[in-house]
């Protein structure tokens, strides 16, 4: 101890030969037989005495590696002998900032994360959400899940494999649906839920635009029926997982969406695979990027054992305002409680549920703000569509979708599209579009005050205009 103060402490006036009359080899001799921490520190400490005094300690720091080399049976000092036998050989200045540094201060802050998030992270230790430190549902893309199967101790129980296979087909057959507001006609009357909303069986529209609802140039994104979903209904709980009490029996699949005058909703479908039925039906969501919040209660009846349930949760962005920078992917950290227990689940979503309807911006002003950014803000990526799209088509499509065409020209052989487009906090995004007029490919030019935004519009584009990024694009999903 007395040999790590005074080397720890000392300057360069450290007397090498000398701590209260023991040489430190011979300290080192001692140390051998003490525990390994203690025979590291030494060893360590030897090293820094000959990087503050050198040439006092050159013969001392070669008989103290030579004893932790040649002598020790101890493996770690052993290879921490040689390392710094190899640093202080090829360049005792460089080992000198490294071993001399300062260290950094060792802490922890438990509180960083919600518990029931810390109580996932400890439960997935070894995968990858304890590099990540996210749930694997906010990395893994649950949609790359094969079909419903039973556990083997229930293979033997037809009644729940049968009801397991029901609830599958049901989400299958939801997914891609688009959930609206009642409007009051007679065919939302004739066919109104329980959750106060209507299922269409219209479908996502196909990247050139045909199938969705075209918006005259310069107009309203979305005068007429809303935009279909860019992600169909997708299983985001398992009825195996545990709730905040160890319950099971819950399966929820989810989706958000835009409604009628550009709302935001959460589709929803719950499947009971527990005993009882339940209800008591409740929901909260934490902090979020744009702030999304419920904006009213969940509306859903009791859904008995075996049964199936569907809701559409209206949502309210700049309510839950985090604080922080969004990060890819999107997702929605939801509690959802019953008389069962609470159950915790994540909600993925795609950047047009939080563009608002802000219209083009005016030619001169993006022309000074697209002139003005430096080049190193600008982020390019080069791809392909998977079919052969004119600039119109794209031009609707992208106006469907809240993002707006200022001006377009042409060059030799492409058409260059400019886009705007605003979240519902603010951050704006630039875009140059370039499409290739004899063919499939396609450039993109991104540009915004937020450099976080760049990435998730560059993912936004792949999933609205069906792009295939081959360079420059961001990390897929």
């Amino acid at each position: 101890m007395l040999l790590w103060v005074r080397v720890t402490l000392a300057g360069p006036q450290l007397n090498s030969d000398s701590l209260s009359g023991r040489p430190t080899s011979t300290y080192m001799v001692l140390g051998l037989q003490e525990p390994a921490a203690v025979q590291n520190q030494i060893l360590t400490a030897t090293v820094k005495m000959f990087l503050k005094c050198p040439q006092s300690s050159k013969q001392l720091v070669g008989r103290v590696l030579k004893l932790c080399t040649d002598e020790s049976t101890n493996p770690d000092l052993r290879d921490r002998g040689y390392m710094y036998w190899r640093m202080l050989g090829k360049s005792p200045e460089m080992a000198k900032q490294v071993v001399l540094c300062e260290r950094p201060t060792i802490s922890e802050n438990p509180f960083a994360f919600q518990p029931r998030v810390l109580d996932r992270l400890v439960a997935n230790i070894s995968t990858l959400a304890s590099v990540y430190h996210q749930v694997p549902e906010a990395f893994c893309d649950t949609n790359r899940r094969h079909g419903a199967t039973v556990n083997d101790e229930l293979e033997g129980e037809e009644d729940y494999a049968e009801t397991l296979e029901r609830v599958q087909e049901e989400i299958q057959q939801t997914a891609g649906k688009t959930y609206e507001e009642e409007s009051g006609d007679e065919e939302s009357e004739e066919s109104g839920s329980s959750s106060g909303s209507e299922a269409t069986g219209r479908a996502p529209s196909s990247p050139t635009g045909r199938g969705g609802t075209t918006a005259p140039a310069g107009g309203s994104a979305n005068a007429g029926a809303p935009p279909p979903p860019l992600r169909p209904l997708a299983q985001v709980l398992s009825e195996q997982t545990r709730g905040q009490q160890g319950k099971t029996g819950l399966r929820v699949a989810a989706a958000v969406v835009r409604g009628q005058g550009g709302a935001v909703g959460m589709q929803l479908m719950v499947g009971n695979f527990s005993p009882q039925g339940m209800s008591g039906w409740a929901v909260q969501m934490n902090k979020n990027p744009f702030g999304l919040a419920p904006a009213g209660p969940l509306q859903l009846k009791e859904v008995p054992p075996n049964g199936t349930g569907k809701a559409l949760l209206p949502l309210t962005p700049n309510q839950l305002l985090s604080g922080a920078a969004p990060s890819m992917p999107l997702y929605l950290e939801v509690a959802i409680k019953t008389n069962v227990d609470v159950f915790y689940l994540n909600v993925g979503y795609d950047l047009s549920a939080v563009l608002v309807d802000s219209g083009p911006m005016p030619k001169d002003a993006f022309q000074r703000l697209w002139q003005a950014a430096p080049a190193d803000k600008k982020a390019m990526c080069q791809g392909a569509f998977g079919q052969k799209v004119s600039a119109q088509m794209v031009s609707t499509r992208m106006q469907q979708y809240y993002c707006f065409l200022v001006a377009q020209t042409q060059a030799q052989d492409m058409d260059l599209l400019y886009f705007n487009c605003s979240t519902s906090n603010k951050l704006n995004v630039y875009c140059e579009l370039s499409l290739q007029r004899a063919g499939t490919g396609v450039r993109a030019v991104c540009c915004s005050e937020q450099q976080v935004m760049i990435p998730l519009f560059q993912s936004f584009l792949s999933e609205l205009l069906q792009v295939k990024w081959q360079q420059g694009g961001p990390p897929q999903r």
